[in-house]
């Protein structure tokens, strides 16, 4: 009898502590996506946090309970019996609102943490310090999931049914990549696409899409999400702007450490761009090991939400390992109950502390190979246990739909559109040629047609006419355009045209069209240009990604449109009415530290912090058929941006002329005027100065705006967004005298301008209204103190 009870007692005692290695994941009731960073505890002596995906492996022994605990959610308990049997946990959304916690200095724990993080950030940012190289697989997907609120077990309504039907076996689009990446501070930093693939649309830029929704760590100040800039709570100042509060600690007996979990947001009566969600500090080095983050509050039809996971890498430092974003489209219906959402991850592996062999600056940062997408078989291989089983069914569905739908040619429709063309077939109209205005001409009505790369890729040519309802007279011109070089956009151009050219304006011979460059509105304010009859040929191309120059040469014959005429004292070279020049010469475009993505052949550039540099140089030739005037032109200008954190944008921008000779005023130097009252306020331009006021031989102008930041408030058709505009300019013009029957100004003494702009008083999607005062002051201010003051709309366009 003694050994039965013995035997009982061993058999029930092993039942108590038969034990499991299990993989569990934890995901949402609603929506089915995963709970990350949910902790997951046996109440006894061990507890681990789910990764970016929801899942942690943990040994289950099935007489022992485990909680389920994150905190926007219910906790859960389950027997680990249960969870043996079913490894998926469903955790039901429990949404709370913490009100402002008064917390007088010295008492508030999380602050001593952050400020800690603060102290070690330098040490801990992944981009600082230490070279590196890794490899990644990427997914960025969108599907349709039940809206807040719906109970998948109610709903009787079959459409309904069939929709979610659908959404558990395919995504409405999916794209998935590989890729490496070397790294080197302080500005070395190229990633590789070296095999992608997409559904429907096989468009390489799509293998990119992924790592623009949010910056790659979680230490920069101003931390981007979604193509947006973000005050971190751990930037300089966050104490003082976040309100930060202890919600957990997690001991890590083997490694004799903490793990804190910190909420934050905004604290009350802190307008600025700012982030809200949960911090997760190690103590060993301080360092950031999990990261939610999310605007605060949300913005738009569209809420986003980043997830960093950190690893500490090569005994050395914490590293980023998985990096996601989750996109819900508020609004944005597929079914009676369903909304779209989109969810991007970036795994990250293979991650190596070592310096490249090459460090020199490399302005292509991210290079899509070609043939990468013919390589798209090697993704099915690092998909792991990241697969959701869906990948195939949507490529082979969305596939056929593409094909059916023709998305190639609409993509191919919305990438000349978005250049300011509209494709018909083979050709293209370019918008700007059918209708545009200036003061002198008036209303422009014309036609243009330009082959587009559907008739050749190397070879295009181009031709338009048109007519000025004003000055009553046709212009019209072409060009034929021969690609040498794609991947380095060498082009051999030949031009005629026989129009107008504004009177000692410069011409840079950029072709591309872009409305939120509100140079092309200057154009509006021409009031006076001499008819040009222009024929010539210009080679160009990019000598490294972000340098491009021209050399060109041309002919032109000028014919003055009034009563203006150049009379040299010393000279016969004079003339009345008409002149010819032959010119040779350069332009050069730096955009220093430019980076640059690279889609195969493609180039799209993704903007610099450093100036942007156009040199022109000219030299006209005498003698040339009836070419008579031989001189040097030299123009030159430069952009700079700055972002002040906190406070807005500066934008600085310096223009310079001379003209090295006696010549007309048609080859001289006019300085940018848009004074006129009640029009358009156009940035870098002189506001309050008249459209043809102002001539030199040699001038230099700048241009300071200061951008503040937004006022936020809780109306979506009004964000007020102050400017301080300020110019000055100075000129010289020798031998003034030999222009004669024209009245024009010089700027010796200086001219000077300030104004106040608010902008997006009235927003209506990317459009912003506002209004602009400008005052003119100094040696070239008018007698009467009212004239001096210019009243303008300003109107801008902003798609980002």
């Amino acid at each position: 009898m003694g050994r039965v009870l013995i035997f009982l007692t061993l058999l029930f005692a092993s039942n108590q502590f038969i034990a499991q290695e299990t993989k569990i994941q934890v995901v949402d009731a609603q929506t089915n996506n995963p709970v990350s960073f949910a902790k997951i505890s046996d109440g006894i002596n061990k507890a681990v946090i789910t990764d970016i995906d929801g899942k942690a492996s943990l040994l289950i022994i099935e007489s022992h309970l485990y909680s389920f605990r994150f905190f926007d959610y219910k906790d859960t308990i389950i027997k680990g019996a249960a969870l043996l049997e079913n490894p998926k946990v469903f955790l039901f959304p429990d949404a709370q609102v913490y009100a402002e916690v008064v917390i007088t200095p010295g008492e508030n724990p999380a602050h001593r943490i952050i400020q800690n993080v603060m102290d070690n950030k330098k040490e801990n940012d992944p981009l600082r310090n230490d070279a590196f190289t890794y490899n990644s697989y990427s997914k960025l997907y969108f599907t349709g999931e039940l809206q807040e609120g719906v109970n998948r077990d109610t709903i009787t309504d079959s459409s309904t049914i069939k929709t979610m039907e659908f959404f558990d076996k395919k995504y409405i689009f999916l794209t998935e990549t590989k890729a490496n990446r070397t790294f080197s501070p302080p500005s070395y930093d190229k990633e590789v696409v070296t095999a992608y693939n997409v559904s429907g649309v096989k468009d390489p830029l799509f293998a990119t899409l992924v790592n623009q929704f949010q910056s790659f760590s979680f230490y920069d100040n101003n931390f981007e999400l979604n193509q947006k800039a973000y005050i971190n709570p751990i930037a300089p100042g966050g104490l003082r702007r976040y309100l930060f509060i202890l919600e957990d600690t997690l001991v890590h007996p083997s490694t004799q450490d903490t793990t804190y979990t910190i909420k934050y947001r905004p604290r009350k009566g802190k307008i600025f761009d700012g982030l809200s969600g949960y911090l997760f500090v190690r103590t060993n080095g301080w360092a950031i090991e999990r990261v939610i983050a999310s605007p605060y509050p949300e913005e738009g039809i569209m809420n986003v939400k980043t997830i960093q996971e950190y690893t500490f890498t090569a005994d050395k430092k914490w590293f980023p390992s998985k990096i996601s974003t989750e996109l819900n489209f508020k609004g944005i219906q597929l079914g009676k109950y369903t909304e779209m959402i989109g969810r991007s991850s970036v795994y990250i592996n293979d991650v190596a502390f070592q310096e490249p062999s090459n460090k020199s600056f490399n302005p292509v940062s991210v290079e899509v190979q070609e043939g990468a997408l013919r390589d798209s078989l090697a993704i099915k291989e690092l998909r792991g246990n990241t697969a959701s089983g869906k990948e195939d069914g949507t490529y082979v569905f969305v596939d056929s739909i593409a094909k059916d739908a023709n998305l190639d040619r609409l993509v191919f429709l919305a990438k000349v559109g978005t250049s300011g063309k509209i494709p018909f077939g083979k050709f293209n109209v370019p918008v700007w040629q059918v209708a545009y205005f200036n003061r002198q001409e008036g209303l422009r009505l014309g036609l243009g047609l330009e082959t587009n790369s559907r008739l050749s890729e190397v070879f295009s040519a181009a031709g338009y006419a048109a007519y000025g309802l004003k000055d009553k007279e046709w212009k019209w011109g072409g060009n034929v355009n021969f690609t040498l070089n794609q991947k380095r956009n060498v082009d051999l151009k030949f031009i005629y045209q026989d129009d107008i050219h504004e009177r000692g304006n410069t011409n840079y011979y950029d072709d591309a069209f872009n409305l939120t460059n509100q140079g092309i509105y200057r154009d509006f304010f021409v009031s006076l240009a001499d008819r040009q009859r222009f024929a010539g040929i210009n080679l160009s191309g990019l000598i490294r990604q972000n340098l491009k120059v021209q050399v060109f040469a041309n002919y032109k014959r000028f014919t003055f449109v009034d009563d203006y005429q150049y009379a040299p004292l010393f000279t016969l070279n004079g003339t009345a009415n008409q002149f010819d020049v032959a010119e040779a010469g350069f332009v050069i475009n730096w955009n220093i530290r430019e980076k640059i993505m690279m889609l195969e052949n493609r180039r799209v550039s993704l903007g610099t912090k450093w100036p942007k540099i156009t040199l022109k140089a000219v030299k006209g030739i005498n003698g040339i058929f009836e070419s008579n005037y031989d001189y040097y032109r030299f123009n030159l200008e430069i952009h700079q941006d700055f972002v002040i954190r906190g406070a807005g944008n500066l934008n600085i921008v310096h223009k310079s002329g001379m003209t090295i000779g006696n010549v007309p005023l048609t080859l001289q130097q006019i300085q940018e005027g848009t004074g006129i009252r009640y029009t358009l306020s156009v940035a870098n331009t002189f506001e309050t100065m008249g459209p043809s006021e102002f001539f030199s031989d040699k001038f230099s102008s700048l241009f300071v705006r200061f951008t503040f930041l937004p006022i936020k408030n809780k109306s979506g058709w009004s964000e007020p967004t102050f400017v301080i505009h300020n110019a000055a300019g100075v000129g010289e013009m020798a031998n003034r005298g030999d222009h004669q029957n024209f009245d024009f100004k010089t700027p010796e003494k200086g001219y000077y301008e300030s104004g106040l702009i608010a902008d997006y008083l009235l927003k209506i999607g990317p459009l912003g209204f506002g209004a602009g005062v400008f005052y003119r002051y100094g040696p070239y201010q008018f007698a009467e103190t009212k004239d001096n003051f210019f009243y303008k709309v300003s109107v801008r366009l902003q798609f980002m």
